[in-house]
């Protein structure tokens, strides 16, 4: 059995010379079309009869792909899930402690940006929901993480040049963290995980992750981001103003939301999730068992 954990490899899989074995493809984002020749490669392989299944991390996804012509039978649905024994909250002291290791003052209200720099993640939106935050709330903190998140990135300084030009002093409260590798501690200094993307989005990992570990999580509306944020977090349209607005509010009632994140946390655990992908390789190994070899 081959475990594709991407459509791009299954180029491979549609070469004459490929072994007779049962593929699962597993697919992370909803927009096909911006997937290049991968969308085509997926449909091969699905119409030469390659695909034993297709797993799709997140509801968005399954419906993007069968719009975009992947068979609705091969089509399953696996949600994302993260090691809740890693990512869950710190309280008191420990949260006082992270936030002056991080250099983040004991009573600022803290948003969290996990994403790499990149058009998807819609970089310039939060920037601009992060300056009008910072013009409103006098102890606001802005955190950024992930590649291309430092000071090392043009693209990114030219942004800050751009959208800051004019109050550089609300610099000093936006800390540019790169890659990290313990970002259960970054979310556990925060009040507020924040998603500003504009398409591609299909289970965002940073929403689970931060409201895990006890950030209030506020998201635009794409992929499954919505429905993972129900009852724990906000969505917002794409207006820097509004966000902005939505992030105090968010800050403002995290206490309020703790019951609700520490309700549906069996719901993210990645036990189930590895239960989701063993019940289909299962399956699918025993299909292939009493399926006659192609010739």
């Amino acid at each position: 059995m081959v475990l594709s954990l991407k459509e791009q490899p299954l180029r491979l899989v549609n070469q004459d010379a490929f072994p007779d074995r049962p593929v699962i493809a597993c697919l992370h984002r909803s927009d096909p079309e911006h997937q290049g020749d991968a969308l085509g490669d997926l449909l091969t392989a699905a119409d030469r009869g390659r695909l034993a299944a297709v797993v799709c991390c997140a509801e968005s996804t399954r419906d993007a792909y069968r719009e975009a012509g992947v068979p609705a039978e091969l089509l399953r649905v696996v949600p994302n899930g993260i090691n809740l024994a890693r990512f869950r909250p710190v309280q008191g002291a420990r949260r006082l402690a992270l936030r002056g290791a991080a250099g983040v003052p004991s009573d600022a209200t803290v948003v969290v940006y996990a994403a790499r720099y990149d058009e998807m993640k819609n970089p310039e939106l939060f920037l601009r929901s992060a300056r009008t935050f910072l013009e409103l709330e006098p102890k606001g903190h802005v955190l950024m993480c992930g590649a291309g998140m430092t000071a090392a990135n043009p693209d990114l300084q030219s942004d800050l040049a751009r959208i800051f030009g004019d109050r550089p002093d609300l610099l000093g409260h936006l800390n540019l963290l790169g890659v990290r590798h313990d970002m259960e501690l970054v979310y556990a200094t925060a009040d507020v995980v924040a998603l500003t993307s504009t398409f591609g989005e299909a289970a965002p990992l940073c929403l689970i992750e931060g409201s895990m570990c006890g950030a209030v999580p506020v998201t635009t509306p794409v992929g499954d981001a919505p429905s993972i944020v129900e009852r724990i977090g906000f969505v917002t349209s794409f207006d820097p103003a509004e966000i902005a607005a939505t992030w105090i509010e968010a800050a403002a009632r995290r206490e309020e939301l703790e019951s609700a994140r520490t309700a549906v946390r069996p719901r993210f655990s990645h036990i189930r999730m590895i239960s989701g992908y063993s019940s289909i390789i299962e399956r699918t190994h025993r299909e292939a068992a009493l399926k006659p070899l192609r010739v």
